[in-house]
């Protein structure tokens, strides 16, 4: 390359350029590509300690896997995406991770990776993990010849670097120099960044040739993550009790590795995870707290029934007083409801039979049964579930509100008794639960058997649980062979398998059994 600066009048040139270049440059110095908090590097660091995501070879020419994590767990996990500006990451990030990341982004499934992950650290951790596990595994070995410049690049730049520090010390320390060493030292800078500049546009094209090629490999790697994302999210759903955080706790961690190591509590996860946002959802949209419909105001100090403005008067200390005030003397603005008696919608009993019949449909049936506990569990009532199968074999779980953990409830999740069927010996369970504090029970009996009972034991049977206000509803599973009318004597609503779907059922009975 011919010199661009070779005569005397052209030294100011070379150094009005010179001062430009310390203007304008900006030192590359990060490897991520993303901005993120402090604590959202801790919570990735806490997992990388126990489980190191699989990185790719220690190789300059594939991307920079260890950040890459970092970033997409970022992306994953929080509410909010800021991106760095190019000119502060390094070349290899900017030209490799930057183009793999966009990539990802882009991809519908990333949407529905952040359904499941956002503000949810294990679904997002595993879904990383997949990704990489992934991609490392399929990764091409293909070399591609320009990838190689990434090194010369960055040799050229220490060679730019130490050129530019012998020019400043020869300006600071005015120690007489040749004009012809003065010049080929800014001659040399001047080629260097020609030639990192030239490098470069090869590296990125050849880059993008190569992420071309990756597309098979990278959607793969997607699909492994959402599937590694939705297995955790809905092992979390089912069985976890930290309010939706998913956070990355002993607990959760040990649910986790229970639930995929069992197949039968990964069946009823994937359909309990579904039932526990049905009853969610719910809750969420409903627009009353409690029984009752409002159809007045009145005056009153329930505060779950004040008005919006009433409780305002809460917000500072001068209108404070005022709401004491209006409270003592039980002048609150508050809604009126229709407090209708009714049987039912107190403590829960769910009978459900285990006979070696329903085997094909167990996972289902302990799904519903687990979600109508976990309605429970908010109202802060009481649980009994009693398994059954023949009249020798029964069993009832008791979840008092506050008393019993997720290992209680998976535990009562794997019971399965087999053998034959009876009815007598749950109803009259059902009965000892109700005259030992089970007010206003639900009862609900899940059940594909046929079973006749004495005639005076149904009319006992119907005479103290309306005597106790309690409901009963079967759910009698009739779609493969029918049962004929097995639970009409003593239930006041049966809803048919050959009728509805199972969802159809579950969907109906949580919404009828959600305040």
């Amino acid at each position: 390359m011919r010199d661009r600066y070779r005569r005397e009048k052209d030294l100011p040139q070379a150094k009005k350029w010179l001062e430009d270049y310390f203007l304008t440059r900006k030192l590359p110095i990060s490897e991520r590509l993303l901005y993120t908090t402090r604590l959202m590097d801790l919570i990735y660091d806490s997992f990388d300690k126990e489980q190191t995501v699989q990185q790719t070879p220690q190789n300059k020419n594939v991307p920079n896997m260890e950040s890459l994590a970092k970033d997409l767990f970022a992306a994953l996990c929080s509410p909010v995406l800021r991106r760095k500006e190019d000119d502060s990451i390094k070349l290899r990030e900017r030209i490799l991770n930057k183009p793999l990341f966009d990539r990802i982004i882009s991809n519908d499934r990333f949407d529905a990776m952040k359904d499941l992950c956002e503000n949810k650290e294990l679904p997002s951790f595993d879904a990383v993990s997949g990704f990489c596990e992934a991609f490392a595994e399929n990764l091409s070995t293909t070399d591609i010849p320009e990838l190689h410049f990434l090194s010369t690049i960055e040799i050229l730049q220490e060679h730019v670097e130490k050129t530019v520090q012998a020019i400043c010390d020869i300006r600071k320390n005015r120690k007489p120099v040749s004009l012809k060493r003065l010049l080929f030292l800014y001659n040399r800078v001047y080629r260097k960044l020609s030639q990192i500049d030239r490098l470069t546009k090869k590296v990125q094209k050849a880059a993008a040739c190569w992420m071309e090629n990756m597309a098979p490999v990278i959607d793969d790697a997607l699909q492994a993550s959402l599937d590694r994302a939705a297995e955790t999210h809905t092992i979390m759903q089912a069985w976890s009790d930290d309010s939706g955080e998913m956070r990355n706790t002993p607990m959760n961690k040990k649910l986790l590795e229970h639930t995929k190591n069992n197949a039968e509590l990964l069946k009823i996860a994937r359909i309990l995870g579904r039932y526990r946002e049905i009853t969610a959802d719910k809750r969420k949209n409903s627009f009353a707290y409690g029984r009752g419909e409002k159809y007045d105001l009145t005056e009153g100090n329930d505060v779950t029934h004040c008005l919006a403005s009433e409780l305002a008067l809460l917000g500072t200390t001068e209108t404070e007083i005022l709401f004491m005030q209006r409270y003592e003397q039980k002048r609150l603005m508050q809604y009126r409801k229709r407090e209708s008696v009714v049987k039912g919608r107190g403590d829960m009993i769910v009978l459900i039979d285990e006979s070696s019949s329903t085997r094909s449909v167990a996972g289902w049936a302990k799904a519903l049964a687990l979600a109508l506990l976990d309605i429970t569990a908010k109202d802060q009532r009481k649980f009994a579930l009693v398994h059954f199968a023949s009249a020798d074999r029964i069993k009832t779980d008791q979840f008092e509100p506050g008393q019993y953990g997720p290992e209680d409830v998976m535990k009562a999740a794997k019971q399965f008794f087999g053998g034959g069927t009876s009815f007598e010996s749950p109803l009259k369970e059902a009965l000892r639960l109700m005259e030992n504090g089970y007010e206003n029970a639900d009862i609900t009996i899940i059940t594909d058997g046929v079973c006749s009972l004495p005639e005076d034991f149904t009319e006992e049977f119907r005479k103290k649980a309306a005597a106790y206000k309690s409901n009963v509803t079967g759910i009698l599973l009739d779609k493969d062979e029918p049962c004929g009318k097995s639970l009409e004597p003593f239930c006041d609503t049966i809803y048919h398998s050959k009728d509805l779907t199972e969802d159809e059922i579950a969907v109906e009975i949580l919404n009828s059994k959600t305040s």
